[in-house]
């Protein structure tokens, strides 16, 4: 079973549908004599026509009246009825035919309906079937009313011997196929859609199942190991540019500090923070997806009314409402830097800027970061989570430069770092509203960590709390 599970698809279906066949005939030849046996509809009309041909050589051979009364007592013990008539009763068109010779054929074709009369009595029990003329002589002749099957002679029998001989050979084999070809297919589908929504290569594809299937993971593993050598060289690169920069602007730094005119003193230190701030920005984006932190326990409130107080000590008007205390496991040196790049990035645009927090419970920690700017078209709200990607053009109030790292910096920290989601909705009369969902982390007490699903379908609902 193993070398079959190893096969290629090819082998495996060849396999199966091999398979198939010697199942439906080893159920066929087992059931067919318990499914049908005696109540077969086949051997029934051979009796009946059997019985037919009788009645009608006795009757004919009866000389009395007494005697045919005799012979037509029987049909009710054959399971028909019968009418004695006379000739002229019968069409002239179709006295030919009843005084046909073979008379069992003709029984056993007014017996053997269409499957479609079969069907209808099978529904309307009035149905009937086309009466029997036979001529015995010049004078005489009978008129049967031959009677229709009951569902267990052909309909219940057929439809137990499809259910053994295709469907259930048929659930077997469906099985079979998935767990040999379906499910290493579709559990290698959704390792590589989570590699690609979350940008997870730290583990490998898994190379089992089909022949195909593990050459394909062989592939991606070693696409994996050359994107993950690649991102490590680019942060060492990055890491040894952002060292050699510093020095020098810790030299400018110190040379302006001594220059005399205090206005240009302001503006080349003004220069150099900037400057600063880019590289620092553009580090934390592109060094994210390896930052490892470990998540601990912490005042979620305490954080963001921190985080609130720092910016407004700077002169930015930045209110927080929510919970005292809320305690909450996350990676807090992550969760401070996500917030303060939305905070800071919306403060360039808006006079005042509000953080609100909530626990919906199961629905996970909702915070919303909202300001009061000119706000985002729908278009460039899909935008601005593009590295790089600026909306001074649309946001024009304010001053403020940067790489356009802050919002996608935040989103990574966010998703990858807390497997949260962030949205961005407009805020009535104006602004801009952030929606974080945080999915809801708990405590378990023996060092282990549960998570809930976050909930990013809507915006969440925070009210204002004390």
């Amino acid at each position: 079973m193993n070398r079959l599970r190893r096969a290629s698809i090819r082998t495996q279906v060849l396999v199966l549908a091999l398979l198939l066949v010697v199942l439906v005939s080893a159920v066929a030849a087992t059931t067919e004599p318990f499914v049908y046996g005696r109540h077969d509809k086949g051997v029934e009309i051979g009796l009946m026509a059997g019985r037919i041909e009788r009645l009608v050589d006795q009757y004919r051979a009866a000389r009395t009246t007494a005697e045919e009364r005799v012979a037509l007592s029987l049909a009710p013990h054959y399971g028909f009825a019968v009418e004695a008539i006379g000739v002229d009763q019968i069409p002239v068109a179709d006295r030919e035919e009843a005084r046909s010779g073979d008379l069992a054929k003709r029984a056993r074709a007014a017996l053997e309906t269409e499957f479609a009369n079969e069907l209808r009595h099978l529904f309307d029990k009035k149905s009937t079937v086309t009466p029997l003329a036979v001529l015995v002589d010049d004078q005489r002749a009978l008129l049967f009313q031959l009677p229709v099957f009951a569902p267990s002679l052909w309909f219940y029998p057929a439809v137990a011997s499809g259910t053994l001989k295709i469907v259930i050979p048929l659930i077997v084999l469906a099985y079979l196929s998935s767990w040999l070809i379906i499910r290493p297919v579709a559990r290698f589908a959704a390792a590589a859609e989570l590699a690609s929504a979350d940008d997870r290569l730290e583990h490998p594809f898994v190379a089992e199942g089909p022949s195909e299937i593990r050459s394909l993971a062989a592939s991606l593993n070693v696409m994996r190991s050359r994107i993950l050598q690649m991102a490590e060289s680019r942060t060492r690169m990055l890491s040894s540019i952002s060292h050699d920069l510093r020095t020098p602007l810790t030299r400018l730094r110190m040379r302006v500090e001594r220059c005399e005119p205090p206005e240009l003193q302001r503006k080349m230190l003004d220069d150099l923070t900037v400057l600063d701030s880019m590289i620092n920005e553009s580090l934390a984006f592109l060094t994210n997806a390896s930052h490892k932190v470990q998540s601990r326990k912490v005042d979620l409130s305490s954080l963001l009314q921190t985080i609130a107080t720092d910016f407004s000590e700077t002169g930015t008007d930045v209110r927080f409402s929510g919970p005292r205390r809320l305690k909450y496991i996350c990676k807090p040196e992550s969760m401070t830097r996500a917030i303060s790049n939305l905070v800071e990035n919306a403060s360039r645009y808006a006079t005042q800027v509000d953080i609100e927090l909530e626990d919906a419970g199961d629905r996970g920690i909702c915070v919303r970061v909202c300001d009061n700017g000119p706000g985002l078209s729908d278009e460039l709200k899909v935008k601005v989570m593009e590295p790089f990607f600026k909306a001074d053009a649309a946001r024009t109030s304010g001053t403020g430069g940067g790489f356009g790292l802050g919002l996608p910096t935040a989103e990574g920290m966010i998703r990858k770092g807390h497997g949260g989601a962030m949205t961005l909705r407009d805020r009535k009369p104006h602004g801009l509203i952030i929606d974080i969902i945080l999915p809801a982390v708990r405590d378990t007490g023996i060092g282990a960590l549960s998570t809930a699903s976050a909930r990013a379908g809507g915006p969440c609902e925070i009210s204002s709390a004390d």
